[in-house]
């Protein structure tokens, strides 16, 4: 049986946040780009094995994609850098966007 679109771009996504904590922790030496890349990543593991049933773990990560979007976003102004920040930013929207769109299509 094949993996849903959802599954593999939440799998892309989680592999994106985590490897971006680890770069931001190698190049910087930033704990809390390592703590938060894993915890966020983890997380959105969680939500890759639960899809496309898990209505619940839709608003979870929505949160999630939020917050990360607005921690980049900052970033990004902060820096004026379109590498990592402006271009991660532009992901985390798109994915929102579509987790958005996912949970606005499940409550029909």
């Amino acid at each position: 049986m094949e993996m849903p679109t959802s599954q593999k771009l939440t799998l892309g996504y989680a592999t994106l946040v985590g490897v971006g904590g680890v770069m931001g922790h190698l190049k910087s030496g930033s704990q809390k780009s390592l703590v938060a890349g894993g915890k966020s990543a983890s997380l959105l593991y969680v939500v890759y094995t639960q899809l496309p049933s898990a209505l619940g773990y839709h608003f979870e990560i929505e949160r999630v994609s939020g917050a990360l979007v607005g921690v980049m976003g900052l970033r990004y102004k902060r820096t004026g850098k379109v590498v990592p920040a402006g271009a991660v930013s532009l992901v985390l929207l798109v994915m929102a966007g579509g987790y958005l769109h996912g949970i606005t299509r499940s409550l029909h």
